[in-house]
């Protein structure tokens, strides 16, 4: 099995952070002054970033994403991702697996749930930019027409192994 790269986690976390210190920064500017934004800025993005690291890596999480029943030679690639239903972002972990993409949240969300998806189900993989900036989404286009967003780390790998998958169906 392989599974998306710790160095690709913490470097999504490291930038995550830093825009998280700017905004924040840049709010507490407005309401606090500059000094005191230069101060609570990074500080809040350095805890940020600490707190999202210790919360996707934590034992629970990890327990709460795994799929039962599913031999580890059976996984093709699996990471950490959020899966866009309805107007949430729902956080978990994305497989994919000989004959499916499956898709199985942590309990921290207000949706919970296993989703999966058919390989023989899937037309088409493209990726995109999240919030029109980010490069890190991934659109599954069904055969019915309708479609499923994930946020991944390494999309590349990702639309790459699907798309091997689908060439042997």
């Amino acid at each position: 099995m392989i599974t998306t790269d710790r160095k690709t986690t913490v470097k999504a976390l490291i930038i995550a952070s830093i825009g998280f210190a700017l905004l924040f920064g840049a709010f507490i500017a407005f309401t606090n002054g500059i000094w005191y934004a230069l101060v609570a800025g990074p500080v809040t993005g350095i805890l940020w970033g600490l707190m999202m690291y210790l919360f996707i890596n934590s034992k629970k999480v990890n327990e709460q994403t795994t799929l039962e029943g599913i031999a580890e030679s059976d996984i093709i690639y699996s990471g950490g991702a959020n899966y866009f239903k309805n107007a949430e972002a729902v956080g978990g972990k994305l497989y994919l697996l000989k004959d499916r993409l499956e898709f199985k949240s942590h309990q921290l969300n207000i949706q919970n749930q296993t989703f999966k998806i058919n390989t023989a189900d899937i037309q088409e993989i493209i990726s995109y930019n999240t919030l029109g900036l980010i490069p890190n989404g991934l659109k599954v286009v069904l055969k019915d027409g309708v479609q499923e967003k994930f946020v991944v780390n390494n999309r590349t790998i990702w639309r790459e192994n699907i798309q091997k998958l689908l060439a042997l169906s």
